[in-house]
């Protein structure tokens, strides 16, 4: 059982506002604080340069790739760092070889960190971009299917929808995927740190996260999974120091797993507080933490059902994310007068609202954002 006090006094934030945007960026814990404040501290008072300099970036570095590995359920062998899941995304569709009229199937309800690479692709090499309408979700597979063609070559979709919270059934997809003869490609935005996740289980080639999020870690953090067979395949997107393997009297290679596609220098502080951050959600209990979501998310859904004018958007057994509209109100000003009533939550270019439901809240907090859209 989670101790909700202590993981509340670890969370300033969330004891300063019903903090329901995980979403966007998750509540910085003390202990990622203090991790980070504890390198700059290092760094400026003993230098960052030198072996023990050098040393010590090998060290932050194998930390937080080994920390998103047990994020992910994989081996750390199969995990690059990235600044960002958009990072992650664009390693991949940079790193794959395009000719024109090969085709990339996503989904009506990608967010920018999609959308916005696979527009490039379409102007930069003549890629066809075809959108599967998934609507609430429930028909995501056959969706996906009717859309493939011949020409695919890749499947790019969220594993959860940030619309709406619909977790998308990934493990199908990549069946659907790979029967077509294509990649599947998985932002994984609105995933890590909120739903139960296992890379190996859902057998994705490659799968795009963040570390602000839902893993309450550092902005400037993420990480991409590539699995061991799909590393010959990719070419690293922009090849660096880091890309290559050196060793005295040898010629420089590229260092057998995902770490070739590590997206240049990740701020050191920020790996350190990453780590950190990991090495809390592991002290807080990860099953525990999405059964605690699940319930409050479930409380909030069924609150929001019976306010006059509020039409929650998902149904039942979605992510901890609750998308809704308020009759007559646009989003942005409900959004603003919330916030000055100590309750954040996200609006949403389509006109909607969303809350991010963590295991760090309460019924206190579902209770104020209720309140404050009565008091509209």
């Amino acid at each position: 059982m989670i101790d909700i006090e202590r993981v509340r006094h670890d969370l300033p934030a969330v004891r300063a506002a019903a903090y329901l945007n995980a979403g966007t960026f998750g509540p910085l814990p003390t202990p990622v604080r203090d991790a980070v404040r504890d390198y700059l501290d290092e760094a400026a008072d003993r230098g960052r340069i030198g072996q023990a300099g050098y040393d010590r970036w090998m060290e932050l570095t194998a930390a937080a790739r080994a920390a998103f590995a047990r994020a992910l359920d994989t081996d750390v062998e199969e995990i690059a760092l990235t600044h960002s899941a958009t990072d992650g995304i664009n390693l991949v569709l940079s790193g794959l070889t395009w000719e024109a009229g090969d085709e990339v199937v996503t989904t009506d309800q990608e967010h920018p960190g999609l959308t916005a690479p696979l527009a490039a692709l379409a102007r930069r090499y003549g890629v066809v971009v075809r959108e599967a309408a998934v609507g609430d979700g429930s028909d995501a597979v056959a969706a996906v299917e009717a859309a493939l063609t011949d020409r695919t070559r890749v499947v790019a979709v969220s594993h959860v929808l940030w619309t709406t919270g619909a977790v998308l059934p990934v493990a199908e997809l990549t069946r659907v995927a790979h029967d077509a003869g294509a990649l599947l490609v998985v932002d994984g935005a609105q995933s890590s740190g909120a739903v139960p996740l296992n890379v190996e289980e859902l057998g994705t080639d490659f799968y795009a996260v963040p570390g602000q999020k839902w893993l309450c870690g550092p902005s400037g953090t993420g990480a991409l999974h590539v699995r061991a067979e799909r590393v010959e395949m990719l070419e690293p997107a922009w090849p660096w120091y880091g890309t290559e393997e050196r060793e005295p009297g040898q010629a420089p290679r590229l260092w057998a797993g995902a770490r070739r596609f590590d997206a240049g220098t990740v701020s050191l502080g920020a790996m350190a507080g990453l780590t950190a951050a990991v090495a809390w959600r592991d002290a807080v209990g990860w099953s525990e933490g999405h059964a605690r979501a699940a319930t409050l998310t479930r409380s909030l859904r069924l609150a929001l059902a019976e306010l006059p004018g509020v039409e929650p958007l998902a149904a039942e057994g979605r992510a901890p994310l609750v998308a809704f509209r308020v009759e007559g109100h646009d989003a942005t000003a409900v959004s603003a007068e919330l916030e000055a009533r100590g309750v954040l939550v996200r609006p949403l270019p389509s006109g909607t609202l969303r809350a991010a439901v963590g295991f760090w809240n309460d019924e206190r907090d579902l209770d104020r954002l209720v309140e404050g859209l009565r008091r509209l």
